[in-house]
């Protein structure tokens, strides 16, 4: 599941309680679910977030191989993207901008070195 933290229609929220609802049961929620939680999105794009990434290569996957995976690379729709541009990206972002989405709880906090606009900088924790 993803969710952007911006979305005006449906809060984050109710995605999050859902999953720790899950956890209130005799089984460990990550052997069968992950919620995204995209900060800055919108309902499922826009917003000034990093709104582009795949999470179906990832699902196929862990449903066909077994392999579950952990964070999952978005990116910003900049000019020139054929997915078309997020206009709600601001100016001073790269349009190169990636972050890692990690799976609920997790965060990802600048690591304090290197390129903030690479997700290769930003932790899961």
């Amino acid at each position: 599941m993803y969710d952007g933290t911006s979305d005006a229609i449906f809060s984050c929220e109710n995605s999050v309680a859902v999953c720790e609802g899950w956890g209130n049961t005799d089984s460990d929620p990550s052997s069968f679910a992950h919620l995204y939680l995209v900060p800055g999105m919108n309902h499922c794009r826009a917003g000034p977030s990093t709104d582009q990434f795949d999470l179906l290569g990832p699902l196929v996957d862990w449903v066909e191989n077994g392999r579950a995976r952990g964070a999952v690379v978005g990116g910003v729709r900049g000019p020139g993207n054929p997915a078309g541009a997020n206009a709600d990206v601001p100016p001073s972002w790269s349009s190169a901008r990636t972050r890692p989405l990690c799976p609920y709880p997790g965060v990802a906090p600048y690591d304090g070195a290197g390129d903030i606009e690479s997700a290769a900088c930003f932790v899961c924790r």
